[in-house]
């Protein structure tokens, strides 16, 4: 069941992107900020709460490796068809700059307003909607010209929430989804590196047995692509 859900992922990923204009009215950091900012509650607050929790068990898997449209969009962009990686690993400090400045804005709203107040799951509607959909998916898109998943690594607030969610989980000792290695098996064939569409070096993860990389969303691709099987998820206490 596993690999078989593993080998169905990039169609998951090519239905994600299809369905993109409808998974904006569920699923965008965009309407989420809007809303908190005018404290209401959108359908992409609840979302976001789902998957935060769904970390402490599950890691990045739930959202950024299987169900986030907008990393199925630069995925397929950046590792897919243009088959370019991610270059600076300096620029992944960045994400943690954008999420105290998104934590900060949030906050100063919630506090400024007294909480949230309303419920609006799609809120706004009309032509505003459109307008923010269109220009956050052609930025999304823009940044995958650097790489695979080029936002994921440099920009996005929300993946360093769910590194937190992960985080949060094996400090207080609940079972939960991670990488597993066998030193032995590998054969440094380097088909994990070239796998990975977070541009992680996989195979020296494996070798050095240091396989809870932040940057990690648990997609599988390694696991898939390894000839030795020198990698596997493994569900317990990490």
């Amino acid at each position: 069941m596993k690999n078989q859900i593993i080998r169905l992922r990039i169609y998951i990923l090519i239905a994600l992107v299809i369905m993109l204009p409808l998974l904006f009215n569920f699923y965008s950091q965009v309407l989420m900020t809007w809303g908190i900012r005018n404290g209401i509650i959108t359908a992409s607050l609840v979302v976001v709460s789902a998957w935060f929790i769904l970390s402490l068990f599950m890691g990045r898997s739930a959202s950024c490796g299987y169900t986030c449209p907008y990393g199925a969009l630069q995925e397929i962009i950046g590792h897919n068809i243009l088959k370019k990686k991610p270059k600076s690993k300096n620029a992944d400090k960045l994400k943690y700059l954008v999420f105290l400045f998104f934590i900060g804005m949030v906050s100063f709203s919630l506090f400024k307003l007294g909480g949230l107040n309303k419920v609006g799951l799609f809120a706004p509607e009309g032509n505003i909607k459109l307008i923010m959909a269109s220009f956050f998916t052609i930025i999304v898109g823009v940044i995958s010209l650097l790489g695979s998943r080029a936002y994921c690594r440099y920009l996005c607030p929300v993946g360093v929430l769910f590194t937190i969610g992960t985080k949060l989980g094996r400090i207080i000792k609940i079972p939960s989804l991670h990488l597993v290695s066998g030193q032995d098996n590998c054969s440094d064939c380097k088909l994990c590196d070239k796998a990975c569409p977070m541009g992680l070096d996989v195979g020296n993860m494996v070798n050095y047995n240091t396989m809870d990389n932040i940057n990690c969303i648990l997609c599988g691709e390694c696991i898939k692509k390894c000839p030795k099987d020198a990698i596997d998820y493994s569900f317990s206490i990490k």
